[in-house]
């Protein structure tokens, strides 16, 4: 059995659930808005093989020794009503701390790669595994970024691990920037081509993505997507750094520059 949690308004999520259904695999959607909204839940540590989570008046006993597939987003701050709110933060919370203990396979245990929320501890840690990134920096300080703008082609992301857009950012955007408006976090911008691989295990699955926007995810009906082959030491890398961080599943996001002869 494997036990599906996450959100019916989650593109990726219910990507899986479509294609594990069409696969005629035992399946378990759980959606996370109707626990909320008209359910309830008892999760249990250690775990008592009593566990179970509810909504629309049909129970569901959850098996620890079974494998689950995770996407915990918490809108507890989208909520208008505080009671709402905190209900959000209790459950996901609880399964958090649940799905870290038991025994079955989880994609991924919540506490697995958690450096992935900070981008400049994420950065610092790829470079710590001998992983080359592009230069970055994350300040509130107007002049400081508007330095590092200044000094070549500039990309802004997100400084944690909720999802944002990726794009082209100007030094001129920074004069009117308040320090209490921060912080930001700038990359130097490289040309090339994104490999988006997928470890699984001791397998990977990459491709190649060629798309004209800096950020093909919000543009991936445009993109061309080729199936793409990693070097053998590469792809040996990302298996074992996976494995290091206690993953079953990851995505690496990679760039291809093809050398100019």
């Amino acid at each position: 059995m494997i036990y599906a949690i996450g959100l019916d308004s989650d593109r990726t999520f219910c990507h899986f659930v479509n294609h594990t259904q069409s696969r005629s695999a035992s399946l378990q959607v759980i959606n996370l808005r109707e626990v909320v909204q008209n359910g309830d839940w008892c999760l249990a540590l250690p775990d008592d093989n009593l566990s179970w989570i509810s909504y629309s008046g049909q129970k569901y006993e959850l098996n620890p020794c079974c494998s689950y597939y995770c996407r915990l987003i918490d809108l507890s701050t989208v909520q208008s009503d505080l009671h709402d709110a905190m209900r959000w933060k209790s459950l996901l919370a609880a399964l958090s701390s649940w799905l870290e203990h038991i025994p079955g396979i989880v994609i991924n245990r919540p506490g697995a790669g958690a450096n992935n929320f900070s981008k400049p501890l994420h950065e610092f840690h790829l470079q710590s595994n001998g992983f080359q990134v592009a230069e970055s920096i994350t300040s509130s300080n107007p002049e400081v970024l508007t330095e590092f703008a200044n000094a070549g082609l500039t990309i802004v992301k997100t400084t944690s691990g909720i999802r944002a857009d990726t794009r082209l950012v100007q030094p001129l955007e920074f004069v009117n920037f308040h320090p209490h408006q921060g912080p930001v976090h700038l990359q130097r911008y490289i040309a090339g081509a994104d490999v988006r691989a997928h470890v699984v295990g001791n397998q990977v699955h990459a491709e190649l993505i060629k798309c004209p926007e800096v950020d093909y995810r919000h543009f991936y009906e445009d993109a061309e997507y080729i199936e793409w082959e990693l070097p053998e030491s590469l792809h040996h890398k990302i298996i074992n750094v996976t494995a290091a961080l206690g993953l079953e599943f990851a995505g690496w996001d990679l760039l291809y520059i093809p050398l100019v002869l």
